[in-house]
C-alpha cells in the first residue's frame, strides 16, 4: 500500500482504489487511526503499522462519516479501538444501505468479507455540539460538524501538531460530491474558510488524494470548492448553465466516473434550489 506523507508523528495512507485516504496519528499517550481502508490486504498493511507504532499505547478510531468505503474496515480494529464519531453518524438512517454497499463491494469483485460486516451502534466519544474540544492523553482535538457530502461528518483539527483532518473535503482529485444538501456543504466550506484563515495549519489531509502542506494551496482548493458550488447553485435557481468547459479545467480527474458525480449534483441543485 502507497505511504503519501510521512513524518515523525503522522502517516497518510493511500489506497489504490479512488485514492483514498487513511491517517495515523502517533501521540504520546495514544495513536489516531482515521478511516482505514479499503481492499483487505491494504487493511492488513495499514494494521501492521498501528501495532508498530502502538507500543501498547491505545489506539483510537475515528471515522470523519459513513460512507462506506470510509467504515469499511471498522471490524478489523473494533476489539482493540475506541470510537470517535458524530452523533449523526450514530443516528444515520441510511445504515443498512452502507452495509450493502459494502456487501456489494466485495461480492463484486470475488473477495471473501475478512471480518463480520457491521455498522457502528456505540462509540467511546460522540460529539454533538457544531464545535468540541476534547483532551485525548495530552493531546487536544478540535471537532467540527461537516454535515453537506453527507448528513454527519466531522472535521478534526490537533493544533499541536497543526493538522487538519477533513474526511471528504477539499480533496484535490475531485470536485464535492454531495450526497446531502449544496446548503449544509456551503456552510461546512465556511468553517474550512474560519480555521484556514485563523489557524496554523502545516498539513491538510482529504479523504481522497494527497495532502496539502502549502496554505496557498489549501486556499485554492477552498477556491475551486466554492466556485464549484456558486454554478450549482445557480444551475438549480436561475438554470443557468453550469460552465463544464471550465469544471474540466480545474477537476481533469478521471472524467467517466466523475461525469456522473456532477450529473448527480446538477440533479440535487433543481432538486434543492428551484423555485415551486
Amino acid at each position: 500500500m502507497k505511504i503519501s506523507f510521512r513524518d515523525a508523528r503522522v502517516t497518510v495512507f493511500e489506497s489504490e482504489l479512488m485514492q483514498t485516504t487513511c491517517t495515523l496519528l502517533k501521540r504520546p499517550k495514544h495513536l489516531l487511526l482515521v478511516d482505514p481502508n479499503w481492499l483487505p490486504s491494504e487493511v492488513e498493511f495499514i494494521a501492521r503499522e498501528v501495532e508498530r507504532q502502538r507500543e501498547g499505547k491505545p489506539l483510537y478510531l475515528l471515522f470523519t462519516h459513513s460512507d462506506y468505503d470510509h467504515i469499511i474496515a471498522y471490524e478489523r480494529f473494533r476489539a482493540t479501538a475506541k470510537l470517535i464519531v458524530s452523533q449523526a453518524f450514530l443516528n444515520n438512517a441510511q445504515q443498512t444501505a452502507q452495509l450493502e454497499e459494502i456487501s456489494k463491494f466485495y461480492d463484486q469483485y470475488y473477495l471473501q468479507p475478512p471480518w463480520p460486516i457491521s455498522y457502528p451502534q456505540h462509540a467511546d466519544l460522540v460529539i454533538s455540539e457544531q464545535k468540541e474540544i476534547h483532551q485525548i492523553g495530552k493531546s487536544t482535538y478540535h471537532f467540527y460538524q461537516a454535515p453537506g457530502h453527507n448528513p454527519d461528518g466531522l472535521l478534526a483539527y490537533l493544533p499541536e501538531e497543526e493538522v487538519l483532518i477533513v474526511g471528504d473535503y477539499l480533496c484535490a482529485v475531485e470536485f464535492p460530491f454531495i450526497y446531502h444538501s449544496i446548503r449544509a456543504y456551503q456552510q461546512t466550506l465556511k468553517v474550512l474558510d474560519e480555521l484556514l484563515h485563523t489557524q496554523p495549519i502545516r498539513l491538510l489531509i482529504g479523504g481522497h488524494g494527497p495532502v496539502a502542506t502549502d496554505k496557498e494551496e489549501m486556499l485554492a482548493r477552498l477556491n475551486d470548492a466554492n466556485w464549484y458550488l456558486e454554478h450549482l447553485i445557480a444551475y438549480g435557481t436561475t438554470n443557468e448553465a453550469f460552465p463544464e468547459e471550465e469544471l474540466s479545467r480545474r477537476y481533469p480527474h478521471f472524467p467517466i466516473v466523475q461525469g456522473k458525480y456532477h450529473n448527480d449534483n446538477l440533479v440535487l441543485a433543481r432538486k434543492e434550489f428551484s423555485k415551486k
